[in-house]
């Protein structure tokens, strides 16, 4: 999805457990500018389903908007600052409760910076965010009902990541604003187990460090072929290392 915008076959893991991208849902919302270099997005919309977290983060929440329950709703606001044309530095902030028709609310907060400069063929991108959850003990036994709490892998509490992301298009100085080329390298921290309930197990599978290195090559703008290689570690030794090949295009 969207697969110019970003450099690896792959999307991070962080903006793919944490956030998570991408982030659809039905809502309301005004957005525009403030001078000109400040833009701002506010929205509510219907609140993820806390039933469908898991150990591995808040992806199987999203809703997505078709059938989507709204007994609980989210505001999101999200403001960014361009001081000149080729940075970007912003943040955003998620609420609301995940509960939707259970007996837990499952309050969600999720908070994220990021960062983007493109200078020349020069690509630099990072992001860190944290989310926390409340009523996770009970949402553990909602979905666990006979499980033992310590043999129940739980829903994080609290969530956190960051990774930065560089790379360079080695062909800007002989071909710039044509064919590009990319070879890059990410480094990424994660752990959608940071915190459980007291009594309940981090298995420490989800606790993760990646080195990704790779190349993205586009022939034009709206086309691109990709290939990566992750390095990846878990507290665990369960995560196996893996080969990303990709094409994409967007119209």
């Amino acid at each position: 999805h969207e697969p110019t915008s970003f450099l690896s076959a792959r999307r991070p893991d962080v903006e793919n457990r944490i956030l998570p991208a991408t982030w659809r849902e039905n809502g309301v919302g005004v957005f525009g500018s403030l001078g000109d270099q400040v833009e701002y997005k506010a929205y509510v919309v219907n609140g993820l389903e806390g039933e469908d977290f898991s150990a591995s983060g808040l992806r199987g929440g999203r809703q997505k908007g078709s059938k989507a329950k709204a007994d609980d709703l989210a505001g999101v606001l999200r403001l960014d600052y361009r001081p000149v044309t080729s940075l970007l530095v912003g943040g955003s902030v998620y609420y609301g409760d995940s509960g939707q028709d259970l007996s837990a609310d499952v309050t969600t907060a999720i908070v994220e910076a990021h960062l983007d400069w493109r200078w020349r063929g020069l690509q630099l991108r990072a992001l860190a965010t944290v989310a926390q959850l409340d009523d996770v003990e009970e949402l553990n036994r909602l979905g666990n009902p006979d499980t033992p709490d310590s043999e129940i892998d739980s829903v994080g509490e609290e969530l956190w990541g960051w990774y930065a992301e560089v790379g360079y298009d080695v062909l800007n100085r002989v071909n710039a604003g044509e064919m590009s080329l990319s070879p890059f390298v990410r480094y990424e921290q994660y752990d959608t187990q940071a915190e459980v309930p007291d009594g309940f197990a981090a298995s420490g599978k989800h606790d993760v460090t990646v080195v990704t290195v790779g190349v993205n090559l586009k022939p034009i703008d709206e086309i691109v072929f990709k290939a990566d290689y992750q390095f990846y570690d878990d507290d665990a030794g369960e995560r196996d290392d893996q080969f990303n090949l990709a094409m994409g295009y967007v119209f």
